[in-house]
C-alpha cells in the first residue's frame, strides 16, 4: 500500500476511534466519520468495507498492541508480584499513550453482549482473559493456595488495572512506582494471607 493510501486509511481509522471513544460506536454514523476525516463515503468503504470493518480494523490495530503489552507482562517469571507490577506499569503506560483506544476499550467491555461492537470485541476479550488466567495458573504451581481461583484473580486484577489506569488517564492521580507497588501488594495480600 502506498504512503498516501496508508495515510488516508490511518486518518479515517484515527478519526473513527476518537469519535467512538467520545460517544460510543452506536452513536457515530459513517457520514460523521467521513465529514471529520475529510474523505468521501466511497473512500471509507474502499478501505474498510463498512462501519463494522472499520471497527474490526481499530480492534485489530490497537487491540493487538494492547494484547502484546499484556502478553509480555504475563510471561511468568516465578515472581508473581514482579509480574503483576510490570504488567500494571505497562498497562497504564499503554493507556496513557493510547487514550482514545483505552476509553473505547472500556466502553466495549461494558457493551451488552447482543450489541455488534461487543460481538466484534469478544475474541480479543477472551484472549486477554485467557492470558491472565494462564499467568495465575502458572503462579499457582509456586503458590498452592491460588489453585482453582485463576479466573477470580484474573477478573479482579483486570478490574483493578482498569480502575487505576482510568484514574491516571483522567489525571486524577499520578501513578508513581511507590503507589504502583502498594496497589499490587494490596491485591496480593488476599492471596498470600
Amino acid at each position: 500500500m502506498d504512503q498516501e493510501k496508508e495515510s488516508t486509511r490511518f486518518t479515517i481509522l484515527k478519526t473513527a476511534l476518537d469519535l467512538f471513544a467520545l460517544r460510543g460506536y452506536d452513536a457515530v454514523g459513517v457520514q460523521e466519520i467521513v465529514d471529520e476525516s475529510g474523505v468521501t463515503k466511497p473512500t471509507l468503504y474502499h478501505h474498510f468495507g463498512n462501519k463494522r470493518g472499520l471497527l474490526d480494523a481499530i480492534i485489530d490495530r490497537y487491540g493487538n498492541q494492547m494484547y502484546a503489552v499484556i502478553d509480555r507482562g504475563a510471561t511468568y517469571s516465578h515472581d508473581i508480584v514482579m509480574n503483576l507490577t510490570i504488567l500494571a506499569r505497562e498497562y497504564v503506560a499503554f493507556a496513557l499513550s493510547h487514550q482514545a483506544y483505552f476509553r473505547f476499550h472500556l466502553a466495549l467491555l461494558s457493551t451488552p453482549p447482543e450489541n455488534i461492537s461487543s460481538a466484534a470485541y469478544q475474541s480479543f476479550r477472551t484472549a486477554f482473559n485467557e492470558r491472565l488466567e494462564r499467568l495465575f495458573r502458572e503462579a499457582s504451581a509456586d503458590h498452592g493456595n491460588m489453585k482453582g481461583r485463576e479466573r477470580l484473580y484474573s477478573e479482579n486484577f483486570q478490574g483493578m488495572l482498569r480502575a487505576w489506569a482510568l484514574l491516571v488517564v483522567n489525571r486524577e492521580i499520578e501513578l508513581s512506582d511507590e503507589t504502583l507497588n502498594r496497589v499490587v501488594h494490596f491485591f496480593m495480600h488476599g492471596i498470600f494471607s
